[in-house]
């Protein structure tokens, strides 16, 4: 396999990260593929079937950019299966895979079964939404009870970093250390300083990033 391989997890942004992150190196000329090893949203644009009909390469090469899926009913799309991935691998130069759902909320604890990270993925990106701050987990995490917490807990720093610790980054296994974490929504100067404190609390280092309304639609 010849792609460099990033997979996403956690929540607040991933989806908007992987399409802001394909469009970026298309620019410079590369050919980009995407999937999900779980399930995630059929894109507007730049969707090709798991069967790869006639003429695939041709739309990738114009395009610069694909997201390979099985359709499912409810208009998702789920893994392409191993032989097609690995024929992407050998195809591309970047792979972005999608390794978890999180229900659209800004945060979440990974479940027994989560996250889905290719074997030999590069790096690994763990979101997490800075607009959860100031809401209660009830409203804004999925699976909070996971780690024991009452639904009206509110969300401070601390309790954002031991989500994000404890609800992922512990979870991670041997993938912990090829993991960095990403503070995503940090829309202002306030949530950008609360940003570079919940990173202080970390294990793993990270970057706090923030896209605009325009970039959260491409997808």
């Amino acid at each position: 396999m010849t792609a460099r391989v990033e997979t996403y997890v956690g929540a607040g942004g991933k989806t908007t990260s992987i399409f802001s992150r394909a469009l970026m190196v298309r620019k410079s000329g590369k050919k980009v593929a995407i999937v999900t090893t779980t399930h995630m949203m059929r894109p507007a644009s730049w969707f090709i079937s798991s069967d790869l009909p006639d003429g695939w390469r041709d739309v990738w090469q114009r395009d610069g950019i694909i997201v390979v899926g099985t359709l499912l009913d409810n208009g998702k799309i789920t893994y392409p299966g191993d032989a097609v991935y690995e024929s992407l691998c050998n195809l591309a130069d970047l792979v972005l895979v999608e390794g978890d759902g999180s229900r659209r909320l800004p945060l979440k604890v990974m479940g027994a079964h989560e996250p889905v990270i290719p074997k030999h993925s590069d790096v690994v990106y763990c979101l997490a939404g800075l607009s959860a701050l100031g809401k209660t987990v009830g409203q804004a995490c999925f699976r909070y009870e996971l780690l024991g917490l009452a639904d009206d807990t509110v969300i401070t720093e601390a309790i954002m970093a031991r989500i994000v610790e404890e609800g992922c980054l512990r979870r991670l296994g041997t993938f912990k250390p090829l993991t960095t974490v990403v503070l995503n929504q940090a829309d202002d100067a306030i949530l950008h300083q609360c940003g570079e404190r919940i990173l202080q609390k970390l294990s793993r280092p990270g970057l706090i990033t923030a896209y605009d309304r325009e970039a959260r639609n491409t997808k």
